[in-house]
């Protein structure tokens, strides 16, 4: 009798794998991990240049840990064939079945291979008598960020574009102006506290305490010991309300700002969630390592932004899953650590994910193609233009990117 029970649910086991969805693609966009200081207050005791390891922007150790363990809670998800989300990736890396991109920073790119340190760990069958055994070497690919349209959020050829735009848009936000009235002495106290030039521009203002934010959490992170003038003035918990508010503007861009910051990469997500439901692209994994500002910028252009800086490692996964019964449903997921899953119910579509015509309608208007970005951030500031010659497009590449680097204000919405 104990046998027959057993054969029975064996049986069970064996239709349930049988005829349960099927996960054929995923695409990761993450956060780099835990980084030094960007930015310098002009009257800290400390510098990015000589107080950090390695200077400024760089991924600590536990930034490289954060992705070792993100790394191997997707491997878990991926490629245990006991796994609801089991890809059927081998354990191996195989070129054919994943793809890697990061943004051309140290940070991201280290922290993709963190990340792949834990993905894939040891070779499958190794006897580790040869250091390769115990570590794949797997390919990331990168473009220099003066053409990188995709991953950086706000390009660096669109910045003067954006800025123009989104100065006008949050200039005549009223929360932003009540916020910076209401809040008139206490930015009078940080600016005199920090040593930043006191300017009567709004914006400038706000940015660059935005940026006293991060550097105060990057010390507090790892423990300096705050300037004794900044702790009696309680400077981090003065500068918090500023940052919050910065992450906040993300969700009243105008349609053009959150073309210009998320549209690439939008397009490029439907892309590859086609080429997978048509098999016209081998992929079943495909990673992009980049910044908070790029998350944000995605989930804005998906509509389910909410306003909050991703934390480090934070990682979203475009997921498609082929039903047993016919068609395919495409999720989003979200990932921390020591945080359960998230899913995200999008604008349009079921709480179980959207239906193909779904996606790929999700606010198409937002979509355009890394070609049009090109014209549009280095020619007419109103229109799309027609191409232009090769040359002339590297040219004015160059030159706005001499003018972006000059302006502060479109920093703080890409590579943090």
């Amino acid at each position: 009798m104990c046998v027959l029970f057993a054969f029975v649910l064996l049986l069970q086991n064996l239709h349930l794998m049988a005829t349960a969805d099927k996960l054929i693609l995923s695409i990761l966009m993450f956060r780099h991990g835990d980084r030094s200081a960007t930015r310098d207050i002009p009257n800290d005791i400390y510098t990015a240049a000589d107080s950090w390891p390695q200077g400024p922007g760089q991924l600590s150790k536990l930034g490289a840990e954060n992705h070792l363990r993100t790394g191997k809670f997707f491997r878990a998800r991926y490629t245990d064939p006991s796994s609801p989300a089991y890809l059927g990736l081998d354990p191996d890396f195989k070129r054919a079945e994943v793809y890697l991109r990061s943004t051309d920073m140290d940070r991201t790119l280290m922290s993709a291979e963190s990340f792949l340190s834990g993905f894939f760990p040891v070779r499958a069958g190794s006897n580790q008598t040869s250091p390769l055994d115990v570590w794949q070497p797997v390919a990331v690919h990168t473009v220099p960020n003066a053409v990188e349209y995709m991953l950086l959020g706000v390009p660096y050829p669109c910045r003067a574009l954006f800025e123009e735009s989104h100065r006008e848009t949050v200039m005549n936000n009223a929360e932003f102006l009540s916020f910076m009235r209401n809040k008139t002495a206490t930015t009078k106290k940080i600016v005199e506290v920090c040593g930043w030039d006191d300017t009567p521009d709004f914006l400038a203002t706000f940015s660059v305490i935005k940026s006293t934010y991060d550097t105060l959490f990057c010390e507090k992170s790892h423990n300096f010991t705050l300037k004794k003038e900044f702790v009696e003035t309680h400077l981090f918990d003065l500068v918090k309300p500023y940052a919050d508010l910065g992450w906040q503007h993300f969700n009243i861009m105008t349609d053009q700002e959150k073309a210009l910051s998320g549209g690439v990469l939008l397009r490029e997500l439907k892309t590859r969630v086609r080429a997978a439901i048509e098999r016209t692209d081998e992929y079943k994994l495909i990673i992009f390592s980049a910044h908070d500002g790029t998350l944000a910028s995605i989930l804005t252009c998906l509509g389910v932004y909410d306003g909050v800086q991703t934390p480090y490692a934070t990682v979203l996964a475009v997921e498609v899953w082929e039903r047993e019964e016919g068609g395919h449903v495409i999720k989003l997921i979200r990932h921390h650590q020591h945080v359960d899953l998230i899913s995200y119910t999008l604008p349009g579509c079921e709480e179980a994910g959207c239906e193909e015509e779904q996606f790929y309608r999700l606010n198409s208007h937002l979509e355009v193609s890394e070609e049009d970005l090109v014209r549009k951030c280095t020619g007419s500031r109103s229109d799309w233009v027609p191409s232009l010659h090769k040359n002339a497009i590297v040219a004015l590449l160059c030159l706005t990117v001499l003018v972006a680097l000059g302006t502060g204000m479109a920093s703080f919405m890409v590579m943090k």
